[in-house]
């Protein structure tokens, strides 16, 4: 029986974060006091479990707690969950409820409290696809219990979808009330709440000041050192970065590659960044239909376009070109043995194109049966950026020059849902950030499409990467893990079920007087508790 306790307290690492030499990350002990003033994207949702993006969970991390914390070194330490036990057949995890935590709204964080989030979660949203069998509250521990070995679950339970909600917030108010949040509705447990709400324009969040519950591995205990946290919701590029050089805003997010230069030059600045982990930037390829039904036309795609050249040209040295379905950001389930696995040969793709029937017509577009060789990619606005609408110039360039004609449309999130549901799209562009290569089961097991609240938007159905999945969810071995994800990725790559793109860097900028900032193991800035700015 595998058993975890309260352990020491450690500092927080940046891991594989590079710190711009001579911030002040380094400086003297920190200071109380302040309000940090972020430029980013303003969160799909409110509560994480109704609708959970990348921008919802870095906006919401300090207002939820979670069970349990998952640092950059890939362990794990206690949180709300002051232990933990899990059975030897893998199927019983046994968790103890810390004593004395309190919601914002004054609803106690106990036992039962967790297990009604964690069913929550099992019946809105299947668990993600974790086969949970039952979850049960017993005094001040919490048992969940599953049907089959699944070895990613303490990651699961780490991650901010899993932030844990006030029982009272779920009954008092609907989801669409949640979603919108604002004090009073918006309540977890966090080192930071909910202080106010306005769409489109800002969330701002203040001190817990009765915050005592810090993970095992936080950088101290108690509240946080900010006073608090006003969260500027700003879309394009160039204000953001405009924002924190003019001082306007301590932090700014998600910094375009060709900012990089001048934020490094200015030294009132200093530049955040880490491998994203997961998966890379991305195009899922839909076979559930013509024309990517033809694995020939999957394999024209992706040798038919330049795009290591357009890596380079576009990302500007922070990113590299991918060649398998995991991030250098994992390096236990990365191959670097991927790298360079095709290479840009327009004259082989469109060999295979002629091959799989598409003839050139009139206007260079190819033809097949009176159809033409046309494809719509999907992406949604909060999945967008900069530099992948400038990348998607040069892939329509490219794929024009074969005979492929390519459309991007980039669409507020519920046209995007409807879109996926029915199945109006031959592709789906984007990434995937976690900390574990359990996402590749989202991503391309037969049953997980977005019809169960999952990702495989190219109907992948093939049993022998369906057993690979499995062998990588079920084993507690992490060198069998690494096999099986390995041979997982070898057989997305042999039948071209996805065209991995770019392995991108999260870069974020921050003025000199911002120290303590980290990241989160699934790339995205961690939590502010231990954030303070220099005077």
């Amino acid at each position: 029986m595998d058993i975890m306790r309260l352990g020491t307290r450690t500092t927080l690492l940046l891991a594989t974060a590079l710190v711009a030499a001579g911030s002040a990350q380094a400086q003297d002990a920190p200071s109380a006091g302040g309000i940090l003033r972020v430029a980013t994207f303003e969160p799909l949702c409110l509560d994480l479990n109704e609708g959970s993006s990348r921008n919802s969970q870095t906006a919401m991390q300090d207002v939820y707690d979670r069970l349990i914390s998952k640092n950059l070194d890939g362990t794990f330490h206690p949180w709300i969950a002051s232990a933990w036990e899990i059975s030897e057949d893998g199927l019983t995890y046994t968790f103890t409820i810390r004593d004395g935590v309190i919601f914002h709204d004054a609803t106690p964080l106990d036992a039962e409290a967790v297990r009604v989030n964690l069913q929550r979660w099992v019946d809105d949203k299947n668990a993600g696809g974790v086969p949970v069998a039952s979850v049960a509250a017993d005094g001040a521990t919490v048992t969940l219990t599953l049907s089959e070995p699944y070895s990613p679950l303490l990651h699961d339970l780490s991650e901010p979808q899993l932030g844990l909600v006030s029982p009272t917030s779920m009954t008092e108010f609907s989801k669409e009330a949640r979603c919108e949040g604002g004090p009073g509705v918006t309540a977890g447990s966090g080192p930071f709440r909910v202080a106010a709400r306005a769409v489109g324009q800002s969330l701002t969040l203040e001190r817990n000041p009765d915050y005592n519950w810090a993970p095992a591995d936080a950088a101290h205990e108690g509240p946080a050192y900010l006073d608090g946290v006003e969260l500027r919701f700003l879309a394009e590029d160039a204000v953001r970065v405009g924002a924190v050089e003019s001082g306007q805003a301590d932090i700014a997010t998600v910094i375009p590659a060709i900012a990089v230069p001048a934020i490094e030059a200015n030294s009132a600045l200093q530049l955040l960044r880490t491998e994203q982990p997961g998966i890379p930037w991305s195009f899922w390829l839909n076979q559930s239909k013509a024309p990517l039904d033809d694995q020939r036309v999957r394999e024209a795609l992706r040798i038919g376009v330049d795009f290591a050249g357009l890596v380079q040209a576009v990302f500007l040295g922070t990113a590299t070109p991918a060649y398998g379905a995991i991030t250098p950001g994992i390096p236990w389930a990365y191959v670097p043995e991927f790298e360079g696995a095709w290479r840009f040969d327009a004259a082989a793709a469109q060999a295979l194109l002629d091959e799989a029937g598409w003839v050139p017509g009139a206007d260079g577009i190819r033809v097949k049966d009176g159809v033409r060789l046309a494809l719509r990619d999907v992406s949604a606005v909060n999945w967008n950026n900069q530099q992948r609408e400038l990348f998607a110039q040069g892939i329509q360039a490219g794929l024009q020059a074969i005979g492929v004609e390519y459309t991007r449309d980039v669409l507020d999130f519920a046209s995007v849902d409807q879109i996926f549901n029915n199945n109006e799209y031959d592709i789906v562009d984007t990434s995937q950030a976690a900390g574990d290569p359990n996402l590749l089961f989202g991503a391309f097991f037969s049953t997980q499409t977005w019809a169960v609240s999952n990702t495989n938007w190219g109907f992948v159905n093939d049993p022998a990467l369906d057993a690979a999945l499995e062998t990588g969810l079920h084993s507690a071995d992490q060198d069998a893990r690494a096999a099986a994800y390995r041979e997982a990725q070898q057989i997305i790559n042999d039948n071209a079920y996805l065209l991995p793109i770019a392995n991108n860097q999260v870069l974020v900028a921050a003025r000199s007087s911002v120290n303590g900032v980290i990241f989160h193991n699934s790339g995205q800035i961690g939590s502010y508790h231990g954030t303070w700015l220099a005077p």
